[in-house]
């Protein structure tokens, strides 16, 4: 007898990954690292991707990059805004 087992993926919702880091945390510390090994400033590289890891995961704290994206809408004037195409959020009223 022969199942028909249908197996549905259970992280469709999880961020891709560089090496063990989601890519915005695997960016913030590699890049770094990476400009300072091709300065031949490795050792400076990896403090600063240290640094600025760290300075990215306080900054982006629990909410992730949806957090971020929402923060740069209410808090950054239209034309700054991610996506000018939203509405502008310094409107506190609609008339329809």
């Amino acid at each position: 007898m022969q199942d028909n087992v249908v197996k549905i993926e259970q992280r469709l919702q999880e961020q891709s990954r560089i090496l063990l880091f989601p890519v915005d945390e695997g960016l913030a510390l590699l890049l770094p690292f990476g400009v300072g090994v091709a300065l031949q400033a490795a050792l400076a590289g990896m403090i600063l991707g240290a640094a600025s890891y760290v300075l990215w995961k306080r900054l982006k704290g629990d909410g992730g990059l949806e957090r971020m994206l929402a923060l740069l809408y209410w808090y950054l004037p239209r034309e700054a805004g991610p996506v000018r195409a939203w509405p502008d959020s310094s409107v506190t009223m609609w008339r329809g």
